[in-house]
């Protein structure tokens, strides 16, 4: 034990610093919803301010301290605001990316600030010592632990005692409340930026005496607080001090063994990520479920350059490129490496931008690759080598994806840094990789001459490099451009739609992982061929970064953003000489990431450009925003009219545009009777959907108390109720989305209580959801089809990759129907994200009826269409489930229309069902009428009159409604088969 103690002393001393570092970190992210990644940055940004004071100036140290604590970081604090503010409805990557971009700011402020070698950063606290329990215990030690102890303690106390404290805790939950309440969210989220920024300081202070005065080693040594962060599963304040003490302690016995146990030699600085890998798998998914504490993603216009543009452009660019050699042979080492870049660029995009998976490890995918090539290549020939070097990473990429299966955005950001730290300083130097010897491992090159050009020179090489990134290109373009790639946007889009239309997330996200990790692990192996040896100082973790912030900021298209980002990263550092010219673009790079939100929102390409890229392509114009569809109407066009008439009065602005009617009567709805016929599908059992003794708990609150009820196929059956009566958590336990407490659900005849939704979904079950999920920056279109193509990918890695001729001729008959059933036709080549509201409810209407489904749950489908749209849509409902046969579940406040088209209602209260009957009985119900209706409920001919001024009168809102419960509304993460 006395071997133990003094390390355990020592790890207390840092471990309460962790754990008040962890704190703050936790607190900002509760409030805002925003990870900092960069909050090593601002500790390492007080510690410069204080070395600057301190050292530079000869202040006092306590004057210096104050400055930089008092001062400087409640600054800091106020930036970071204002970025998280600015940050509000960015897509989680750019988030991620946002903070990122702090981290390359303060490192390459440190390199420009110290070009040479940094200097070491002094002791200001006692460092003489006293014995304590027969251990040597310094002043400095005694006073981390007694002022980190007191700093979270009086943080705990404001928060039980102090009303901003309260108020703190209370905007995580619910910043409208907050509002209502008289307080503002801004400034709650600015004092908890404060806080955070003032504890990060307070940290970077204490940790930096010793340290290099270097961006990256004081931002890195702060990264610890991300394990106790975890440990207090980014949520319990208390715990995650607990959480520091024992990344502290741990830390400490892992370098007292590292000396004498090689095979732990390095594990020190990746211990908290290793940590917080097994908190991502072990830990219960509620609890790392990430909460919309801010609006949803706004959307960017995407854009496609037509296909005529794309190919003349890339026989430019190849052309270009393939006269390198001539024009630059000065610097075909560089272009080498830039082509390689451009491989490694276009297997992150992949995941980053096509598929919304954050991977901050690429490089240690490119190490493995150039270590298993160096293994290879020494005992078979090149190509092989090369083969195998390629695939050796898909198991690694496999791994990886573990923790996305299970989480996504800040956790599997965290987790994929943690495995190239992990990597860096643990795996590299082993025998398996690197090995110890600072030349690494021999990388040969071919020697082989193809047409008297030498592949083992410059030159032959270069070209070898160019043949292979055309190819890479190339199939990753076709990725693109295949179901795959469908699949991954749609992924991006909306995980929660995708696997509720039948495919299985996880097999999607393994599979992309393996073929990004394949990709980037190629040019790995050729990166060490260019240098002839493979080193893992050519692959250090911190670069990964780079590459990510890199491929977010640039953003033009597939592949042109490879090739833009490989020119930044490794052509314009050799053209531009200087010794700062690499820290200069480090540096602009972190700013583009830290504004990355006001650059990805207006779109990939500015409208101009689109306009003359569609006239050279010969593409006619297609429609971007709503307010470019023309308006139709049912109603013949009256003669002499310029326009078609609208179902509105115009307003002076122009009144929003609508799609053409769902095809009730007419041609449209021939078509589809007749498209319908040929692909019904016949119900596998009698029973439809029934529910039993349905039970739903979230914590201490019982949402659904032993519901039953039974929505069989040839019907529509009703299920209404106030507004938190758990209408909306019903429907997410039918779909696999909550697990009941108790009770259970069959869908034809099977048992489906403990299947995933995208199971169910492959049993015939649709559903749209109270607030849409649609994919926002695909078209109507390829929205509609994801409907019938997400569950022909289904589970099968196979079918994930590609489909068959028959399935696409399916599959566009499909959305040929939908687009008929729904009146979405004129509307099919515009981005749904641009739609408004009561659009966007008939194309998820539409994907639904694209699917193979026959059993239908439609959470407020109504919501947004006027009175015209609404009785369209009954119609169409009532054309689907006869024509089809399937099953309908309708979650409805519009009693008007639940009156006309439903053959059953269920009405539940409190969680609880209080009645069932025919819509005829309904009315007649006194409890009803007590519960929801009202005494006056309405008849149908009791709907008001139109105003005077022609507009449309306001519908009065039934008796029994009341805010929506917070259970209500819960969307758990769906449960993977």
């Amino acid at each position: 034990m006395d071997d133990f103690l003094p390390f355990i002393v020592v790890g207390l001393a840092t471990g309460a610093v962790y754990g008040l570092a962890g704190i703050g970190l936790v607190l900002t992210y509760k409030t805002s919803g925003i990870f900092n990644f960069g909050y090593g940055a601002v500790a390492a940004l007080v510690a410069f301010c204080f070395y600057f004071l301190r050292v530079d100036h000869g202040l006092p140290w306590p004057v210096a301290a104050a400055i930089s604590l008092l001062l400087f970081a409640p600054l800091l604090g106020l930036a970071l605001e204002l970025l998280a503010r600015s940050l509000a409805g960015a897509s989680e990557t750019v988030k991620v990316v946002a903070t990122v971009g702090l981290i390359l700011i303060v490192s390459s402020l440190g390199l420009l600030w110290h070009e040479a070698t940094p200097p070491e950063f002094p002791h200001f606290l006692p460092q003489s010592t006293i014995r304590l329990a027969g251990v040597n215990i310094t002043w400095e030690e005694i006073i981390l632990f007694v002022l980190s102890a007191a700093a979270a303690a009086i943080l705990y106390r404001f928060f039980q005692a102090f009303r901003i404290g309260i108020v703190m805790r209370g905007v995580v939950d619910n910043h409208e409340l907050v509002s209502m309440s008289g307080d503002d969210p801004v400034l709650v989220r600015r004092w908890a930026w404060l806080i955070g920024s003032f504890f990060s300081g307070v940290a970077g202070l204490l940790l930096a005496p010793g340290q290099l005065v270097d961006g990256v080693t004081l931002t890195t040594v702060v990264f610890a607080a991300f394990g106790a962060a975890a440990i207090g599963y980014f949520t319990n304040l208390p715990l995650t001090f607990v959480g520091g003490l024992v990344m502290g302690v741990a830390s400490a016995l892992v370098d007292k063994y590292s000396a004498t146990s090689t095979w732990i030699g390095g594990l020190a600085p990746a211990l908290p990520f290793v940590v917080l890998f097994v908190v991502l798998i072990v830990l219960p998914r509620r609890l790392l479920t990430q909460r919309r504490l801010v609006a949803a993603a706004s959307v960017r216009r995407s854009y496609q350059a037509p296909i005529r543009v794309r190919l003349s452009a890339g026989v430019v660019a190849v052309g270009l490129l393939a006269a390198v050699p001539t024009i630059q042979a000065g610097y075909v080492s560089v272009w080498s490496a830039a082509l390689i870049n451009i491989m490694l660029f276009l297997s992150l995009g992949l995941l980053v931008r096509r598929s919304g998976q954050i991977s901050l490890c690429h490089l240690a995918f490119a190490a493995v690759g150039a270590a298993a090539f160096g293994h290879f290549a020494s005992t078979m020939p090149w190509l092989p080598a090369l083969i195998l070097a390629t695939l050796v990473a898909v198991p690694v990429g496999a791994l990886i994806s573990i923790p996305a299966v299970r989480v996504s955005g800040v956790f599997l950001a965290l987790a994929t840094l943690g495995f190239g730290i992990l990597a860096e300083q643990v795996f590299y130097t082993r025998g398996f990789m690197f090995g110890q010897s600072p030349l690494g491992l021999e990388a040969p090159r071919p020697a082989v001459s193809i047409a008297g050009l030498d592949l083992a020179g410059d030159e032959g090489f270069y070209y070898l490099l160019l043949v292979i990134t055309v190819l890479v290109a190339v199939g990753i373009t076709a990725i693109g451009h295949g179901r795959l790639g469908r699949l991954l946007e749609a992924l991006a889009d909306s995980p929660l739609a995708l696997e509720t239309h039948g495919t299985t997330s996880s097999v999607l996200k393994v599979i992309v992982f393996c073929v990004a990790s394949a990709v980037a692990s190629l040019a790995g192996a050729l990166n060490a061929m260019l240098f002839y040896y493979g080193v893992g100082t050519y692959y250090p973790s911190f670069n990964s970064l780079t590459l990510v912030v890199l491929v977010v900021i640039v953003t033009v298209g597939e592949p042109w953003y490879a090739i833009v980002a490989a020119i930044g990263y490794s052509v314009l550092p050799a053209y531009i000489s200087g010794d700062t010219t690499g820290d200069i673009l480090t540096l602009l790079f972190g700013l583009g990431a830290a504004t990355a939100a006001y650059g990805t929102r207006g779109g990939t390409m500015p409208a101009p450009a689109r306009r003359l890229l569609d006239h050279l392509g010969g593409r006619a114009p297609i429609p971007a925003a709503p307010l470019d569809i023309a308006p139709t109407t049912t109603a013949p066009e009256p003669a002499g009219s310029a326009e078609p008439p609208t179902i509105e009065p115009p307003a002076t602005a122009g009144p929003p545009a609508r799609a053409e009617p769902p095809a009730t009567a007419g041609p449209g709805l021939a078509l589809a009777r007749q498209r319908s016929a040929s692909s019904r599908r016949e119900p596998t059992g009698r029973d439809g959907l029934v529910v039993r003794d349905l039970s739903v708990r979230f914590g201490g609150v019982q949402a659904v108390a032993g519901v039953s009820l039974q929505a069989p196929p040839g019907a529509i059956t009703g299920l209404i109720g106030p507004n938190g009566a758990g209408k909306t958590t019903t429907f997410n336990a039918c779909s696999g989305l909550n697990r009941p407490s108790s009770g259970q659900i069959l869908l034809h005849g099977f048992d489906v209580t403990r299947e995933g939704p995208a199971r169910r979904a492959r049993r015939g079950l649709g559903r749209t959801f109270q607030r849409t999920e649609l994919f926002n920056s695909l078209s109507v279109r390829r929205n509609v089809g994801m409907g019938r193509e997400a569950s022909l990918a289904g589970a099968n890695p196979f079918t994930h990759l590609m489909g068959s001729r028959p399935s696409s001729r399916l599959l566009s008959e499909a959305v040929d129907e939908a687009l008929a059933l729904t009146g979405t036709t004129r509307i099919a080549d515009v981005q749904v994200g641009l739609l408004p509201i009561g659009q966007r409810r008939l194309v998820e209407l539409a994907r639904a009826l694209a699917g193979p489904f026959d059993m239908l749950l439609l959470d407020e489908p109504s919501s947004g269409l006027d009175e015209h749209e609404t009785e369209q849509f009954g119609q169409v409902l009532q054309t689907v489930v006869r024509e089809r046969g399937c099953g309908v579940l309708l979650v409805e406040h519009d009693m008007t229309l639940v009156r006309s088209i439903c053959d059953h209602v269920y009405l539940l209260d409190f969680g609880k069902l209080i009645f069932e009957g025919i819509p005829s009985e309904m009315e007649s119900s006194d409890r009803v009428r007590a519960a929801y209706l009202g005494s006056a409920a309405l008849t149908t001919a009791d709907v008001p009159e139109p105003a005077p001024d022609g507009s449309e009168p306001a519908r009065p809102e039934p008796a029994g409604n009341r805010p929506e419960s917070a259970a209500d509304q819960r969307l758990a993460l769906p449960a993977h088969e």
